[in-house]
């Protein structure tokens, strides 16, 4: 049998907490620009006009936004 109960004081816990809390969202960050990244040169390479990633637009009807080469209209 193993025992993780690791003792430590609220304080201690707390910034292990905030360490792996930090750890966690900036390798899902860099997750997420690695697979952007990705995507889009992939696009690129195959379609001869390249892949417009996010762009905010006035229309005849409101605003809108492309987002990977999808138009949202906004309002």
């Amino acid at each position: 049998m193993f025992n993780f109960n690791v003792r430590l004081t609220p304080k201690e816990k707390y910034r292990r907490l905030l360490l792996y809390t930090a750890t966690a969202t900036v390798l899902m960050v860099l997750f997420t620009i690695g697979f952007i990244t990705v995507y889009v040169n992939s696009y690129n390479i195959i379609h001869a006009e390249p892949m417009e990633v996010l762009g905010f637009y006035r229309t005849a009807d409101g605003i809108g936004v492309i987002f990977f080469n999808h138009f949202f209209e906004l309002i």
